[in-house]
């Protein structure tokens, strides 16, 4: 891998972008173009890694792997973001919980920083987001530490003490985003190693898990008045409870994450994604409260 770079900056300078050297640098590193006796070479996880955490810092689109390499597998892809986790929490950052997407159908996990767990949020800037997305979620609260896989929902409900609003707001700078929505394998595949684009979630009061109905509650969201989605109250949303266990077994426990008490589990969008334009946001989650905030131009 340390011959990569010098054969990307031989000849791949004057006016390509930024994406394509690091395409160009990915594709000589991972083009197996070895000879057909010798074994391919195995991709450099923790530059992959470095890769992500560079377009997080310089606001800049995240690296598709996928499309640069089609034989990545899961386990790769979870190599790189287990990479990127391990930095963040080596430079001082805590995980505050946990994050699943795309339950069931193609269920994939990521970590939730503490520092991003934010309460009363009153404005959000665009500015600091390269791709703004708003989601809306519910988050449960963890209360006694989980040390082996839970075995049902019943087991589920017994260790989560809270229910909250939780609007996540990660920054989805993917790659033709867009095109991606009809290709959702690629699209799991591609959020992976980015730790699922997840950055920031404005939380709303809790709420006693025991008092709450999930089949009760209904989510509406609202930009500026304009109604843009919304979950209807009803059995569905008791599978939140199946989706949470998945996280918590299949995700964080599977991979070696410890599950304390205090951790939230946010198990998916309610509402579908809606990009983060500027202007006033009311998510009315019914008997499980409400959140409000702007958000700011550039």
């Amino acid at each position: 891998m340390q011959y990569c770079p010098r054969v990307l900056n031989k000849g791949q300078g004057g006016a390509m972008t930024h994406t394509r050297k690091m395409a160009a640098l990915l594709a000589v590193c991972w083009s197996w173009l070895t000879p057909a006796s010798a074994a391919p070479t195995a991709p450099d996880l923790d530059y992959m890694a470095r890769l992500v955490a560079e377009a997080v810092a310089q606001k800049r689109p995240f690296p598709d792997f996928v499309r640069i390499n089609s034989a990545l597998d899961m386990e790769t892809l979870y190599g790189v973001q287990q990479r990127y986790v391990g930095a963040r929490l080596a430079a001082g950052e805590r995980i505050g919980g946990f994050k699943g997407g795309f339950i069931p159908q193609l269920p994939i996990g990521g970590v939730l920083f503490a520092a991003g767990l934010k309460e009363h949020v009153r404005q959000v800037r665009r500015s600091d987001f390269h791709s703004l997305l708003v989601e809306a979620e519910i988050a449960f609260e963890i209360c006694v530490p989980v040390t082996a896989p839970l075995a049902d929902v019943a087991a589920v409900q017994a260790v989560v003490c809270r229910l909250r609003p939780a609007i996540e707001l990660p920054d989805a700078a993917v790659p033709d985003l867009d095109s991606l929505k009809k290709d959702l394998p690629h699209l799991a595949r591609v959020l992976v190693p980015t730790d699922i684009a997840t950055r920031e979630v404005a939380l709303g009061a809790p709420v006693a898990a025991q008092t709450v109905d999930l089949a009760a509650v209904r989510v509406r969201i609202t930009h500026d008045g304009r109604l843009l989605g919304e979950r209807a109250a009803g059995p569905a949303n008791l599978a939140l409870w199946e989706s949470v266990r998945w996280v918590i077994n299949e995700f964080a426990l599977a991979r070696g994450y410890r599950v304390e008490a205090g951790h939230i589990v946010m198990p998916g969008q309610l509402t579908g994604l809606h990009p983060g334009a500027a202007g006033h946001y009311q998510i009315d989650y019914g008997v499980l409260g409400s959140v409000e905030f702007d958000i700011v131009g550039e």
